[in-house]
């Protein structure tokens, strides 16, 4: 009986604890991230509209019973599931999506969206793809990791500027740049040019620089204008929207600690590669400079092995026997060393009360040898809930920046190339340069004094630019119900620099000495006032409207003096100098906009927007100051509205845009003004200042101003499409746009019987036409290895369409010497335009591209000016890829860029002076230049090949590299560049238990390892001498080489 009791029992008891388990029951855990607790993730009872949502600390409640499935998901990273089992708690850790195509994009304006209501091109690089291989600023970690978008190194000078363009070179101004915003406040990305790129100037860099890349969250482009509308005028080269982190709560109110750092060397990229069998001296006799203005060329004497045993007395007087030396780059440029660090501390006690403080130094020597760099950022951001329906948020940072070295660029000022490959043949130890001071406290130099010392030139010019930024941003939210608010915000931007350029008295060029003393400084204030009210017509009818207005004033001032002729050396003081120049600039600008934002939304899957913005400039004429632009896009996720569910397509949207927008000019263009004269430009030193014999000068205005000048207008088209296969494993975006840039403000030339040089009126338009594609996705995806790449291509054609005020439908964009020019040509894209060798000419007139023709000597013939090549590539791509097992990660990025052109003057002169190796191929007595042809034969058309043996070498050289004939110096811009490596391994979680770290990644990094492709030898393709200017793109004179980097990185969190 008792043994029939106890089984009644225990099949009771199994009946409760089954009916326990049907039952609901709370299910409580958190969910995480790799940054700590995630509030907001919605937690969802699969099957059910039952679900809860994480608070602050990420902690959930839930009522489910075992064998149900709850869905954890929040926007940007990848959906869990889970199974509920026999535990009450279940945690969950969240990670990344990188394929997500449903995420929400910060727009104009710092409006957020989500991506699938957004009807243009948009392309957004997360911190971690920035930061993958640590870099000084965040141009560098942008290059080759988006469509539609080229960022150029243009030389190897610490702290140098990029050239960004998107979409195509547009403007014939040539200034156009993208606006830049941090945090929706439109700040400085100025590049402050000192002197002239081509007369020899300085490259100080551009201001954007001073961002710590460690402190950004993304980076945000948007290449339309239909995405750029709401900025207005400023918006017209497309804009880089930078937003910085936040703070993060750590559970509850712990703080975290992030801290990186990194160390790296780097070098010469690509130096010149010089020919080690020829001593100096002229048609094969040697020769060698002796004295003042002797000119000898560096490699056209006789072998060297010829004169074996033979010695010479160089420079510093002693007796040396012939050998041939090419390690003069080596020797003169060292290798740099990087040196970063940062540490953020960050936390939050809710949503809306978040803090992050930042440090971050940076510390550089680059590989001239008195090159240096420091840099200093801190940074704080806050927000603050004042009430239930008021929030407020502020940031501030203060950059100071500290470079010394910076080389100058072009020619006629000193130039630290210039010296390295003009002063000596390869005969000469580069050695005895470095003690560049001689016995009687003058510059060691070569006996002719054509070139300077470029060590003098590093020790005793050393430019220093020291600069002080500070940017504030403060705003406030005032919510007074759930479907309304209000955002007021102000924005600062403020910097001064000092630069002090020197001219050691006994620098050629610059005999008796002098400095430039240039002080300036640049604020801007913006404010904002934005109204958005949101409205559920119905059940499947969404309306957002924005409404705002926007305050936006600059103002630049500088005083700059040049002193000339110092009475005692080294002494840097306007009382030592013999003449003094001072002048003070100033101005002001001013924009006041109004504008209008309304997103219609049906069912989440139709989204039309339309925006519109009015803009009164204060550089117009009042009765044409006022400016409208409207844009309208419609989005159209076609996945859900055909209700398409696929495994293949899983994700497919179809887009288009269109905008009408505008562009003012520069402050008091308008104005008739009188300028003070301080300084006139000779070649080579013979310039002078005022006053001259006491007497001041004043220039006028040689600008007159057409008086019906409008603002510029472009006009936008784009229709696209984003598509996602296989669960979103494969992500394809792909975009046709088409862009027309009509009434450009620039001068064109008048007859100097008007009294003027130029009109500022409008001019012509110019169209880009371009296609852009993104694919990425990851091919291999299992529980311990994935691999995932990005791809990106883009095709822009740039079409002068018309040049209507100019006769002949041609303009000159930029000019060098020697006649060469950057033109607009009606009908066709930005050329080089200059003297061209001659060629054979058909029946028609037409000349014969392929058939040069030769002189007697068997030279090239010195032709006409005509059309060198277009500036612009015909396509880029760009490819990242990752490898990641367990806690390995293996990293990288390339860069390819095919077709442009470009004119190298070092090229150049590297075979003008018989020094490059190539000319070395031609010394054997019988060449001949190939694929040439004597005059047509009788009948006009016929074509001889040239079979004459040219005399020399040097001859051959002389006409062939021809300073003259710029076609000589012409070359192709493609390149293939291994532009990021990282290999790096994340501590796993057990060894970290008894620390106090959450997170230690250590890295082997390399930047810009290798050009893998060039059709050029000797210099970087991508190098220039524009700085951010396009009027400049397609000409390289003097350039400090671009650099390599490889070091170690180290990213600890706790």
């Amino acid at each position: 009986m008792k043994t029939k009791f106890n089984g009644i029992l225990t099949l009771l008891l199994a009946l409760v604890v089954q009916m326990s388990f049907a039952q609901d029951r709370t299910i409580s855990g958190t969910v995480s991230d790799e940054s700590g607790p995630l509030p907001g993730v919605t937690v969802l009872k699969k099957g059910t509209t039952q679900g809860a949502e994480t608070d602050f600390d990420g902690n959930y409640s839930i009522k489910a019973k075992t064998g149900d499935v709850l869905v954890y998901s929040f926007v940007g990273m990848k959906t869990s599931v889970r199974t509920v089992g026999a535990s009450n708690s279940i945690n969950v850790k969240l990670e990344e999506d990188d394929n997500i195509l449903d995420e929400v994009v910060v727009t104009a304006l710092g409006i957020k969206r989500n991506s699938r209501e957004i009807g243009y091109g948009v392309t957004t690089v997360k911190a971690k793809d920035l930061t993958e291989v640590a870099s000084t600023n965040v141009f560098n970690s942008l290059q080759a990791k988006s469509s539609g978008i080229i960022i150029k190194n243009q030389s190897g000078n610490l702290g140098g500027s990029q050239r960004i363009i998107i979409r195509g070179n547009s403007s014939l101004s040539g200034t156009v740049q993208p606006l830049f915003v941090v945090d929706g406040i439109p700040i400085s990305n100025a590049n402050v040019a000192t002197g002239s790129r081509i007369q020899g100037g300085y490259d100080f860099g551009n201001r954007a620089q001073d961002i710590n890349p460690d402190d950004v969250e993304n980076v945000t482009i948007l290449k339309g204008a239909s995405a750029a509308a709401l900025y207005g005028s400023r918006a017209s080269g497309g804009v880089v929207l930078i937003t910085t982190k936040k703070g993060k709560s750590n559970g509850g109110t712990k703080s975290s600690v992030t801290f990186n750092s990194s160390f790296r060397f780097d070098n010469a990229l690509i130096t010149p590669n010089l020919q080690t069998e020829f001593a100096p001296g002229d048609e094969g006799a040697y020769d060698f400079a002796e004295s003042i203005g002797d000119q000898i060329t560096p490699g056209f004497g006789p072998s060297i092995s010829s004169l074996d045993g033979s010695t010479y007395e160089n420079y510093s007087g002693q007796t040396v026997p012939f050998r041939a030396f090419n390690d003069r780059f080596d020797k003169f440029y060292r290798t740099g060393v990087t040196k970063i660090n940062s540490i953020a501390f960050s936390g939050a006690s809710s949503p809306d009360d978040t803090y992050r403080l930042s440090i971050g130094h940076t510390e550089q020597s680059g590989i001239l040898p008195t090159a240096n760099l420091r840099r200093l950022n801190i940074g704080l951001n806050a927000g603050k809930k004042l009430s239930e329906k008021l929030k407020s948020n502020f940031s501030v940072t203060y950059t100071n920046t500290n470079l010394f070295g910076t080389a100058a660029q072009g020619a006629n000022n000193p130039n630290v190339l210039t010296g390295i490959i003009n002063l000596e043949p390869i005969t000469t130890d580069f050695d005895i340069f470095k003690n560049y001071i001689n016995d009687v406290g003058e510059q060691l130099n070569n006996p002719s004094d054509t070139s300077n010392n470029p060590y003098w030139i590093a020790n005793k010019n050393r430019t220093e630019a020291r600069n002080n930024r500070f940017l504030g941003n403060f705003s406030l939210t005032y919510a007074p119900t759930d479907n309304f608010d209000v955002l007021l915000r102000a924005g600062y931007d403020n910097f001064t620099e000092r630069r002090f350029l020197p001219n050691a008295k006994g620098t050629i060029g610059r005999i008796n000495g002098g400095f430039t003393d240039d002080v300036f400084s640049r604020d801007e204030m913006t404010l904002d006032a934005i109204g958005t009210h949101r409205l559920s017509i119905n059940e499947d009818l969404n309306l957002t409207t924005r409404a705002g207005v926007q305050f936006n004033d600059r103002k630049f001032q500088r005083n700059t003096n040049v002193a000339q002729n110092l009475t005692v050396p080294d002494l840097y003081d306007n009382g030592n100098a013999e003449s003094n120049a001072p002048t003070k600039a100033f101005s002001q600008t001013r924009v006041f906009g109004v504008f209008g934002d309304l997103t219609l939304d049906y069912k989440n899957w139709l989204i039309l927007n339309a925006t519109a913005r009015n803009d009164w400039s204060s550089t117009l004429f009042p009765n044409n100051n006022s400016f409208f632009y409207p844009s309208v896009s419609l989005s159209w996720v076609f996945t859900d509205a055909l209700n398409i569910e696929s495994n293949t397509l899983s994700y497919g949207k179809l887009r288009t845009s269109w905008a009408n927008v505008g562009d003012d000019t520069g402050a008091y263009l308008l104005n008739f003004v009188y300028s003070p004269l301080s300084t006139f430009f000779g070649q080579f030193g013979t310039g002078g200042t005022y006053p001259f014999n006491g007497q001041l000068a004043f220039s006028s205005s040689d600008l007159n101003v057409d008086p019906n000048l409008v603002p510029a207008n472009q006009r936008t088209f784009e229709v696209g499409a984003e598509l996602g296969f296989f669960n979103n494993r494969l992500n394809l975006n792909a975009t046709y746009y088409s862009n027309l840039n009509s009434d450009d403000i620039i001068s064109v030339p008048v007859p100097q019987t008007t009294g003027f040089t130029g009109l500022l009126t409008n001019v012509g338009g110019v169209s880009n036409k371009g296609v852009e594609l993104s694919l990425n996705g990851q091919i291999i995806k299992n529980d311990n290895f994935t691999w995932d790449f990005n791809y990106n291509f883009t095709k822009n054609t740039t079409r002068v369409e018309s040049l209507d005020r100019l006769p002949g439908g041609s303009l000159t964009l930029a000019s060098e010497f020697n006649g060469l020019e950057v033109r607009a040509v009606e009908g066709k894209p930005f050329q080089l335009f200059g003297r061209r060798f001659a060629r054979a000419k058909d029946a028609d007139g037409n000349e014969i591209e392929d058939a040069i023709l030769v002189d007697s000597d068997g030279l090239r013939f010195e032709g006409e000016q005509g059309e060198l090549g277009k500036i612009d590539p015909d396509f880029n791509m760009g490819l990242s890829t990752s490898f990641n097992y367990k806690g390995f990660r293996l990293s990288s990025t390339f860069d390819y860029r095919q077709g442009g052109k470009f004119f190298s003057n070092t090229i150049g002169s590297l075979r003008r002076n018989g020094l490059a190796a190539e000319t070395v191929n031609q010394r054997s007595g019988d060449f001949i230049d190939p694929n040439t042809f004597t005059q047509p034969g009788g009948d006009g058309t016929a074509l001889v090949p040239n079979t004459t043996v040219i005399s020399t070498p040097q001859a051959y050289w002389s006409r062939r590299a021809s300073s003259s004939i710029a076609e000589a110096n012409i070359f192709d811009s493609s390149f293939i560049k291994w532009r990021e490596l990282s290999l790096s391994y994340t501590l796993s979680k057990s060894a970290l238990e008894k620390t106090p770290f959450s997170s230690i990644l250590i890295a082997v990094q390399a930047r810009n390892l290798a050009i893998l492709h060039s059709k050029v030898d000797h210099i970087d393709p991508e190098a220039g001498l524009g700085g951010s200017s396009s009027q400049l793109d397609g000409i390289e004179r003097g350039g400090i080489p671009t650099t390599r980097s490889f070091g170690l990185s180290l990213n600890a969190k706790f």
